[in-house]
C-alpha cells in the first residue's frame, strides 16, 4: 500500500485506545457503523504495543489497513533531550504503514531484550522450571548489553554531526546501565532467597500459600475502591503486618531505588497490573505458559498507553475490572468500557 501524501494533524479530539481485540473486531468488519460513529467522535490511537500484537498476528497489512481506514495516530511516550521519559505523550500522524515499518526498524534487538525481561517472571508463575533465578538473570544482562551496543553503534553513527544528541544518548545509555545493573542484582538476589525451586511450586504458588489469600476470596471484591479493599484484606496477613508497609508499598509505586524519581503514570499503572495478576485478583490464566504470560505484559502494557488516553475499549472482562480498578485508585480520568458483539451489533458497557 502507498502511503497517503499528506494526514491531518492531530486536531484536539478525544482520544481512543482500542484493546487489540476490539481492532479485531474491525478487521473482521463486525458492526461498520459503530466504527464509522467511533471515528466521527474520537481520534483513534495506537501504540507500539499494538505494532507488536499486529506483528504477531502474521497478517499486519490487514490490521494496518484498519487503523488507516479510521485514521488512526501514532501514541507514545515522550522523551526529553536527554531522552529521559518526561511522563507525556506525543500524537503523530504518520500512516500506519510508516509508523510499523519504523518500528521493524528498531524492533529486533528490542525484541530480544523485551523477550529476555519477562523470563524472570514467567520462572515465578512456574515456567522455566530448569533454570535458575541467577541464570535468568544472565540471560537478562547478554541482551541489556546486546542492547547497549546497539545503542553504541547508533552513537558512533552520530559522530560529529550532532554532538548535543550524541551527548544527550551517551548520557542515556550509562545511566540505563546503572539501572539495569540495580535491578538484576537485587531482582534474581531477593527470588533465590525466597522461592525454593527444589519444592516444585511456582512462586505465585508459594507466595498465596504464604499469605493465605488467592482468587477466590479476592474476586469477590467490588468497586468502589478495589484496590484500598485489596490492600485491607493483606495489611494484617503474614509478610505484611508489621512491616511497616503502606498502600504504595503493597502495589509497587513507592519511590524506587533503581529509577530515583516519583514513578511516572504509565510506570504506575504497570506495577499494580502486575500487582493484581501476582495477588490473584482478575488473574490473566496459564501464565506458566509462554504465549500466555506474553498476552499478560501486553494486556499491561495496553493499559499503560491507555492511561493516558480520554476512552479505552476492551472486550475483556476481567481486563476491564482491573484497568478500572486501578484507574480509579491512581485517580486517572480515563473512562474504561467493556465491548460485546451481539446480534449483529457491537455494545459498550460502562
Amino acid at each position: 500500500m502507498v502511503e497517503q501524501e499528506s494526514r491531518p494533524d492531530y486536531a484536539g479530539k478525544a482520544t481512543v485506545y482500542l484493546d487489540q481485540n476490539v481492532l479485531d473486531l474491525l478487521v473482521k468488519e463486525k458492526d461498520p457503523a459503530f466504527f464509522s460513529r467511533l471515528m466521527s467522535d474520537y481520534q483513534v490511537v495506537y501504540s507500539d504495543e499494538t505494532l507488536r500484537e499486529i506483528k504477531r498476528s502474521s497478517q499486519p497489512e490487514v490490521f494496518l489497513t484498519a487503523l488507516e481506514s479510521m485514521s488512526a495516530m501514532h501514541f507514545r511516550y515522550q522523551t526529553d533531550h536527554a531522552l529521559q521519559l518526561t511522563g507525556g505523550m506525543l500524537i503523530t500522524s504518520h500512516s500506519p504503514f510508516q509508523t510499523y515499518a519504523t518500528y521493524l526498524g528498531n524492533e529486533p534487538i528490542y525484541d530480544v531484550m523485551l523477550a529476555a525481561a519477562h523470563q524472570t517472571n514467567l520462572k515465578l508463575y512456574g515456567g522455566r522450571k530448569d533454570s535458575s533465578f541467577s541464570a535468568i538473570s544472565r540471560e537478562q544482562l547478554e541482551a541489556f548489553n546486546a542492547l547497549m551496543s546497539h545503542a553504541s553503534e547508533q552513537l558512533m553513527l552520530l559522530g560529529d554531526e550532532q554532538p548535543e544528541i550524541a551527548t544527550a544518548l551517551k548520557q542515556y545509555i550509562d545511566t540505563l546501565q546503572r539501572q539495569y545493573e540495580i535491578a538484576t542484582e537485587v531482582s534474581s538476589g531477593e527470588l533465590e532467597k525466597y522461592i525454593d525451586d527444589a519444592s516444585g511450586q511456582s512462586g505465585i504458588q508459594a507466595y498465596r500459600s504464604a499469605v493465605g489469600i488467592g482468587p477466590v476470596q479476592l474476586n469477590n471484591v467490588q468497586p468502589p475502591n478495589v484496590i484500598r479493599k485489596l490492600w485491607e484484606m493483606h495489611q494484617d496477613l503474614d509478610g505484611y503486618k508489621g512491616m511497616g508497609y503502606v498502600i504504595e508499598d503493597f502495589v509497587g509505586i513507592s519511590p524506587h531505588l533503581i529509577y530515583g524519581r516519583e514513578m511516572h503514570q504509565h510506570e504506575k499503572v504497570t506495577s499494580v497490573y502486575n500487582v493484581l495478576n501476582v495477588i490473584g485478583y482478575k488473574p490473566d490464566s496459564s501464565l506458566n505458559k509462554e504465549h500466555r504470560h506474553i498476552a499478560a505484559i501486553s494486556d499491561a502494557a495496553h493499559a499503560s498507553v491507555a492511561s493516558h488516553a480520554h476512552v479505552l475499549l476492551s472486550a475483556d472482562a476481567a481486563f476491564v475490572c482491573k484497568v478500572r480498578a486501578i484507574f480509579e485508585f491512581l485517580e486517572i480520568p480515563a473512562r474504561v468500557y467493556l465491548v460485546t458483539f451481539k446480534d449483529g451489533q457491537i455494545w459498550v458497557e460502562d
